[in-house]
């Protein structure tokens, strides 16, 4: 990236960026009081698609994620996990588990109601396979026909519209795959130590089936995936 990509970058205004956020998240602490864990993880996933989306498509640099969780934290003071260490564990995140690797696991998850050793690890092995990429490779926004992905920052509307764009399909249609997933079965903090380990898919989702089957708290699922 040039250094003058990376200087307009730095310098632009990220007040329509920061409401888009803010929008999405005050939509999702009206529904929290039902399905908190999965709400708000749903709420990181749609946050790490648009940074990763906005990233390809607007050449940002790392210090634009400094200044948009100042910016975040400055217009929010009262709301948690806007850390530029966490909104990078956002991006990771939506990277690591974009739509087609949550139909995948459900998939696999869907065969495993009677699991011997040898279906789990044929199982797993076959996640294992799958090639991780960004949600930005996944649908070139090059070729999208949806006018969203034409438009400048400052036109960008909610990030669900964005999301939308993307998959090409409606944002309760994902939401659906989301919440079916494996992956809501476990808190933030396991997330979080599970993205750290750099394990290959196929490990995460064992480790993620193990966490929920045995009671794990984030702590014995480090010491775990550490032993």
């Amino acid at each position: 990236m040039s250094k003058d990509k990376i200087q307009k970058a730095d310098k632009q205004d990220l007040s329509l960026v920061v409401r888009a956020i803010g929008t999405d998240l005050e939509h999702t602490q009206v529904r929290m009081i039902t399905s908190a864990n999965a709400d708000m993880l749903f709420h990181y996933w749609k946050v790490g698609h648009f940074i990763l989306y906005l990233q390809k498509k607007e050449g940002w640099g790392s210090k634009v994620i400094d200044n948009l969780s100042k910016a975040i934290r400055s217009k929010y003071p009262d709301k948690k996990g806007y850390s530029r260490r966490n909104i990078f564990y956002m991006c990771q995140f939506a990277s690591a588990y974009p739509l087609e690797v949550l139909k995948e696991m459900d998939r696999i998850d869907s065969l495993l109601t009677t699991p011997t050793v040898e279906n789990v690890l044929s199982l797993t092995n076959e996640l294992n396979q799958i090639v991780q990429q960004p949600v930005a490779l996944i649908q070139s926004t090059d070729n999208q026909s949806n006018t969203i992905t034409q438009q400048p920052v400052a036109q960008l509307g909610e990030i669900s519209e964005m999301l939308s764009a993307i998959y090409h399909s409606d944002i309760s249609k994902i939401e659906d795959i989301f919440k079916q997933s494996a992956i809501v079965r476990t808190n933030w903090a396991s997330h979080v130590i599970l993205l750290n380990s750099k394990l290959p898919l196929g490990e995460r989702f064992w480790y993620i089936t193990q966490a929920v089957a045995n009671g794990w708290s984030s702590n014995v699922l480090q010491m775990q995936i550490e032993t």
